[in-house]
């Protein structure tokens, strides 16, 4: 009985969306090894990376909408969701912290002070990647009171209309100020940041798919990703070094793009060959690993690159072209392997849930 509940508790288009988004994640780190240094990269190199990089910069916002379409609907007490949601955030986030403290102030240890790393801990992240656990920790603070909103909400009006909020205070007032020095002295506090993908999620997994909106899906996600890479080539030319301001997860371009994606991705879920038996166990195999990998694979990632003798595997190797997906999968495959080695471990595998 219990088996054939969980069975039913099973999405299987949000554990598609899972596992393309972990891999366009790698994209953006592996793809960052060649966009970040415009000075040192041939232009046709640099430009086949921003391809890529564009493309997958709709990675983060998918994985907020998938917390947001899982969890927003569910009706818990303040007790059940502090002792249950916030230990699979808050442990990780502790754990893995420290682990890449260690790993930093091991190939940095000349910069490695106690003041750094203060600032790398409370204010910045231990590394890089890392700054995800902090936001999605802050969304799950006040991720009850989303609850409140979404409950008193049937015909959902009101969360179409916080998302125009979203839309007018994030990435069109981002936009305004990046291009004419636009600002206004108004601000929406709650209708900012990551929260609008968290809303978002929730109503396009509720939204019935029809052949139109999926159209329409693909037509958008083909233009506002046009304009990201577009936009970051330009802007970067023009600076003379890169400029992410197209890249940044709450962009206009990719604010259009990511909400295109999770809706053809639903609709690929139903279709052959990732409606198969097969396919489903293998996405959900996956998807069941792809937080623990997006934890792990930066350290995977600079060992491949760095740490072998005589080896280097990055997007550097070759032709942008091939090495960028070629390397985000070899990143992705001894990621993937080593955390299913811990999640089989007693008490480890809560740093992987």
């Amino acid at each position: 009985m219990n088996d054939q509940t969980a069975k039913k508790e099973i999405v299987y288009w949000a554990d598609l969306i899972r596992v393309v988004a972990i891999y366009l994640i790698i994209v953006i780190h592996v793809s960052g090894q060649l966009t970040t240094d415009w000075q040192k990269t041939p232009n046709s190199q640099w430009i086949i990376a921003d391809i890529y990089g564009g493309i997958a910069r709709v990675a983060v916002p998918l994985f907020f909408m998938i917390s947001g379409y899982l969890l927003l609907p569910r009706s818990e007490s303040l007790n059940v969701f502090y002792s249950k949601r916030i230990p699979k955030i808050l442990i990780p986030l502790i754990v893995w912290s420290l682990i890449y403290l260690g790993w930093y102030c091991g190939t940095h240890a000349n910069t490695c002070t106690p003041s750094l790393v203060s600032n790398l801990l409370l204010v910045k992240g231990a590394y890089f990647h890392l700054w995800f656990l902090y936001s999605l920790l802050g969304i799950y603070l006040i991720l009850p009171i989303l609850r409140l909103i979404v409950g008193a909400d049937p015909d959902k009006k009101l969360l179409w209309y916080f998302m125009l909020l979203w839309l007018l205070f994030q990435p069109i007032l981002s936009l305004a100020h990046k291009f004419w020095n636009f600002d206004i002295n108004l601000r929406a506090p709650l209708a900012g940041g990551f929260v609008g993908y968290f809303i978002l999620g929730y109503l396009l997994g509720e939204m019935t798919l029809s052949r139109t909106r999926v159209i329409l899906a693909a037509v958008i996600l083909i233009l506002s990703t046009f304009v990201t890479i577009l936009g970051t080539y330009l802007f970067t030319r023009g600076a003379g070094q890169f400029d992410g301001f197209f890249y940044d997860y709450v962009s206009i371009g990719v604010a259009f793009a990511s909400p295109a994606t999770f809706i053809l991705l639903r609709w690929l879920s139903e279709t052959s060959p990732f409606a198969s038996p097969q396919a489903r166990a293998l996405t959900r195999l996956l998807a069941i690993s792809a937080f623990g990998v997006y934890l792990i694979h930066v350290i995977v990632m600079e060992v491949l690159s760095d740490w072998i003798p005589f080896v280097h595997v990055n997007s550097l190797m070759g032709n942008a072209i091939w090495t960028i997906p070629l390397v985000s999968a070899i990143v992705f495959l001894p990621s993937f392997l080593i955390v299913r080695i811990l999640q089989k471990i007693p008490i480890v595998k809560q740093i992987v849930p």
